[in-house]
């Protein structure tokens, strides 16, 4: 196997035919080395490493740059909840064709943002199995949680809000930033008053 191939899939867990011919792989290539049994097809241009262990985040997220983990997937990822959530929750901008997620995902939930808010407070995060992917941020989820507090379970709420009021790293000016745009920012500065 090519070595820069095999560094690529070693860091990053999959590779796709997009980003196969930036570095220079051939297509047909990642097609023998399935054949060969060197390569997994996981769906139509992404492959990982025979008997790697398969990332869903990945599987997920894999050949769109418009798929970002958001709400309880996002609190998971960030450590701000110890609950594993039961369904993905992805967020796409509105007008985004998400068929193909619906078919072939069904523990999934897609929540569809307005273009001028999808692009505020993404960044990148390590999966459980070491994987990069998009999430939104800490701040960018407490305000979509509270936000959205009467449709998230009420310990997955509490305990998220208390985790980041009590983590060292928590940014409260970015989060009083973000609840302007979302408009929840009195409700904001009463959890700030009462927990920073």
């Amino acid at each position: 196997m090519n070595t820069v191939l095999e560094k690529h899939l070693l860091e990053n867990g999959i590779i796709t035919n997009k980003i196969a011919e930036k570095i220079g792989i051939k297509r047909h290539t990642l097609a023998n080395l399935v054949k060969t049994n060197k390569l997994d097809r996981i769906k139509s241009g992404v492959y990982k490493l025979k008997n790697d262990i398969q990332d869903e985040f990945i599987e997920i997220s894999a050949n769109s740059t418009k798929i970002i983990f958001s709400y309880q997937t996002a609190l998971y990822l960030h450590g701000l909840t110890d609950r594993t959530p039961n369904k993905f929750h992805i967020s796409v901008p509105q007008g985004y064709n998400a068929g193909h997620i619906k078919k072939r995902f069904i523990a999934i939930v897609i929540h569809y943002i307005k273009k001028e808010l999808f692009e505020h407070g993404i960044q990148e995060i390590k999966t459980p199995l070491g994987n990069t992917v998009k999430v939104y941020d800490k701040e960018r989820c407490i305000c979509e949680l509270i936000a959205g507090r009467e449709k998230i379970d009420k310990q997955t709420y509490t305990l998220a809000i208390t985790n980041y009021f009590s983590s060292q790293d928590k940014n409260l000016r970015k989060l009083i930033e973000y609840s302007k745009r979302f408009r929840i920012e009195e409700e904001v500065r009463k959890y700030n008053e009462v927990l920073a």
